[in-house]
């Protein structure tokens, strides 16, 4: 089968497209034939392909995938069969024998509880764009930061391709939702996702704009300066959810991979910052996905390209201007 290696430490010029074995599953892992994957340009930079003697794994990327399952182990629930679509998330961030192995390439294979079957009313591109963007945005702002009705809420990054979803969701609660953006392809965006403040970042800072704002929770999926402005502009016992990186503290090598594991907190005046890495969730992303099939949720493509053009895909993520996830399409679709 055709698939993407990359060849840690380093960024878009260690891709290489390979021939590879197709993989091999054990009693409870599904193989499926990939359709589409969604593209985390950072994974590329992750700390976590670096082993303890200090040499490098050498992982197909792409964490979240939709596609056809056509074999099936003998351990694996009724509920997935040869023939059902799937939108798949194997969160290489938390050990797993199969960690590095991603769905950027003709065939991939998971753990049965690292996927659900895709939301009918979504197209292979559209749920390859989901299980990852959409749990970030989930758990950051139900599990950790208990967005409720009434509270406002901050985007900063409001187009990238989870910033999108904490939009919808901080809408879909009752919350009253700001997000920062600096272009008018953003604000045109923004505005359709019913935000109700746009900001330009580029014109202003927050604590300049939102003095007189109670904001209650700030989803921070830009980095560690953003942080900064946002310690100004939260409530005393307001929360900020980092997904970018770790700079909450000054964190070592070890604190970071501590982090895979556990949400690391920081108290600031009160104010509590908080840095955590997804995890999949079958109940979660299964209840975002009937969202999605009942229209209340709707996913954002940013751009989809060809499978043999895996590296200009990830420079487009580099370059931050994406609106939406970057999709990549399986080979020969």
């Amino acid at each position: 089968m055709q698939a993407w290696h990359h060849h840690p430490p380093g960024g878009t010029e260690k891709l290489k497209i390979v021939k590879a074995d197709i993989p091999e599953i054990d009693d409870d892992e599904v193989l499926v034939k990939v359709y589409a994957a969604g593209l985390i340009w950072m994974e590329l930079y992750w700390q976590l392909y670096e082993k303890e003697d200090g040499t490098y794994k050498t992982p197909i990327p792409g964490e979240d995938y939709s596609g056809v399952i056509v074999k099936v182990g003998s351990k694996v629930p009724e509920g997935l069969k040869v023939g059902t679509e799937v939108m798949v998330f194997v969160t290489k961030a938390f050990s797993s024998k199969h960690s590095t192995d991603g769905g950027m390439a003709e065939y991939a294979k998971a753990h049965f509880s690292k996927m659900i079957p895709k939301p009918q009313n979504l197209s292979h591109v559209e749920a390859a764009s989901v299980p990852l963007a959409a749990l970030t945005a989930w758990q950051g702002l139900f599990d950790h930061a208990k967005l409720k009705a009434g509270q406002t809420l901050l985007v900063a990054g409001g187009t990238g391709p989870t910033a999108i979803w904490a939009i919808q969701m901080g809408k879909m609660v009752g919350a009253r939702v700001i997000a920062t953006a600096a272009s008018e392809q953003s604000f045109k965006l923004l505005k359709s996702l019913g935000v109700n403040q746009v900001i330009n970042y580029k014109e202003a800072k927050l604590e300049s704009v939102l003095a007189s704002e109670n904001v209650d929770v700030v989803f921070n999926a830009v980095g560690d300066e953003v942080t900064k402005q946002a310690l100004k502009v939260v409530s005393e016992d307001g929360i900020i959810i980092n997904i970018v990186d770790t700079t909450v503290g000054d964190l070592s090598k070890e604190s970071v991979r501590d982090s895979f594991r556990e949400p690391f907190f920081r108290k600031e005046d009160g104010r509590t910052v908080v840095f955590f890495i997804v995890d999949m969730n079958v109940q979660q992303l299964t209840e975002i996905g009937n969202l999605l099939n009942e229209g209340k949720l709707k996913a954002v493509i940013g751009a989809v390209y060809d499978f043999t053009d895996v590296v200009n895909a990830f420079k487009q993520g580099e370059t931050g201007h994406a609106h939406g996830k970057i999709v990549v399409k399986g080979p020969g679709l």
